[in-house]
């Protein structure tokens, strides 16, 4: 059995830590910006910190398009300390609509061009938990 350690509950993200696995996972519940989207972003940021987590699963089918402030916040700020605490894996369940879908690509393409996380798109949470599970740690 998977140990599961909650970080995060709201009504906008769930965030939790899987440690004998090292995989951080959140699942956004509805759309979400601001506090509500950088505060589920920083509690995974400290568990790469403090755990040397390096997997990443990110749970976006239920958001929608991100501000351009929360764009711009997540590369400048929150991506060179999540490369700087060791992120290397990420598997990502984009949003649903399109209009979060692209926003989401452009993010993956930064986080791409950076060739410091390897990143795989899936529709299926188990799948992008497999994958995961399966990259090992350096």
């Amino acid at each position: 059995m998977k140990t599961r350690i909650t970080q995060v509950e709201t009504e906008y993200a769930c965030l939790w830590f899987y440690p004998e696995v090292g995989i951080i996972h959140h699942q956004f519940l509805q759309p979400i910006s601001g506090d509500d989207f950088r505060s589920v972003l920083m509690s995974g940021l400290r568990l790469m910190q403090e755990h040397g987590a390096q997997k990443w699963l990110s749970d976006d089918r239920k958001n929608s398009i991100l501000p351009a402030e929360d764009s711009a916040w997540s590369q400048d700020y929150w991506l060179p300390r999540a490369y700087q605490a060791g992120w290397k894996y990420w598997a990502v369940l984009p949003p649903a609509k399109a209009r979060g879908q692209i926003n989401m690509k452009r993010l993956m393409e930064f986080v791409g061009e950076q060739r410091k996380v390897l990143i795989d798109v899936f529709s299926d949470p188990d799948q992008a938990w497999q994958w995961l599970a399966s990259q090992s740690a350096e």
